[in-house]
């Protein structure tokens, strides 16, 4: 048995330290962390910018009226609203809005009971359990709560993964990389297949092969400063106190992933951000500027949607009959 037991474990070693190959990890359940091309061999004017503006923590009825007017009068070219995931806290967290929110059509994820990161593969596992089951108490669909975000963006391992996997959830969106962040360097949403994956400035990165789960990578912004120090949330940025610094810090990102191999671009938005009115009216501002000023190349959809854009790829033309964008 212990030779076995050996046998497994040098196996599962090599596997874990097996360079992960475009032309085997092959879509829609496997893709390279290192491929920077656009998924589906499409070219960069056939592929759409897809924005994801991403929430995490307690939804109640204080911080929802800054969340909501966000999305407030931004249409996607095919005549749907725009929509974004919401990382569910359980603690203090409002049931009954989280359910008016998936109703609405915006994705439910999970982050936490209590804004701490479990410590252990059960602790991830029962924490993700318990905040299914309250959403399954309220009515909501779980076929449609497939990701998790790490407190503190601070991603858990091969723990975490366990606790995804134990669930089946389909993807994490917690790692962030100050050196993946800048035009050039930005990176494709990847699967871990395959060993080593892209290194996190925050947790820890699993060392075994989770196959067809999925990272959905966090580009850190940077500062409108001369220095443009980087910062993986807006609220933590510097000197950003006026609308059009706010609307200057997500357009210069923006750009970034438009001008470059159109990566998604995730957006973070917390409280200590959307409750500053400028700041608030400043990330409207700029969702609206862009769907308007570059027409049927954005769409601005839930991080789920997005994935099931880059494992199923189709050109822009054909993106107003898109079933996973549909209303």
């Amino acid at each position: 048995m212990m030779q076995l037991l050996c046998l497994l474990l040098s196996a599962l070693i090599g596997l874990s330290v097996q360079q992960c190959d475009p032309k085997t990890c092959l879509l829609p359940n496997c893709r390279c962390y290192n491929d920077r091309s656009p998924p589906g061999g499409l070219t960069m004017s056939e592929t759409p910018q897809i924005v994801m503006v991403s929430f995490e923590g307690t939804i109640n009825t204080e911080n929802i009226k800054s969340y909501q007017p966000i999305f407030a009068d931004v249409m996607n070219p095919n005549n749907c609203p725009a929509r974004g995931t919401f990382f569910i806290e359980d603690s203090g967290t409002d049931y009954g809005i989280v359910k008016a929110l998936s109703d609405e059509g915006h994705e439910i994820g999970i982050t936490s009971v209590d804004g701490n990161a479990p410590t252990t593969s059960s602790g991830w596992i029962d924490m993700i359990k318990k905040v299914t089951s309250q959403l399954i108490g309220y009515g909501i669909d779980l076929k449609d709560v497939k990701g998790v975000r790490a407190p503190e963006l601070a991603l858990g391992g091969d723990y975490e993964l366990i606790g995804i996997g134990s669930n089946k959830m389909l993807y994490d969106s917690s790692c962030s990389n100050v050196g993946l962040s800048a035009a050039g360097t930005l990176i494709w949403p990847y699967t871990f297949d395959y060993m080593p994956t892209a290194r996190c400035d925050n947790g820890k990165e699993p060392t075994s092969p989770f196959p067809g789960k999925w990272e959905v990578p966090v580009a850190d912004l940077h500062d409108i400063s001369g220095d443009k120090l980087p910062c993986p949330v807006p609220s933590a940025c510097r000197n950003i106190t006026t609308k059009k610094d706010a609307f200057d810090l997500f357009f210069n990102a923006f750009s970034d992933h438009y001008n470059g191999n159109r990566t998604p671009f995730l957006m973070i938005v917390d409280p200590a951000w959307a409750s500053k009115q400028d700041l608030r009216d400043g990330t409207i501002e700029f969702l609206q500027y862009i769907r308007t000023a570059f027409g049927e190349n954005v769409w601005i959809v839930p991080i789920l949607r997005a994935l099931q854009w880059i494992q199923t790829p189709v050109p822009i033309a054909k993106l107003t009959t898109f079933a996973p964008w549909q209303c």
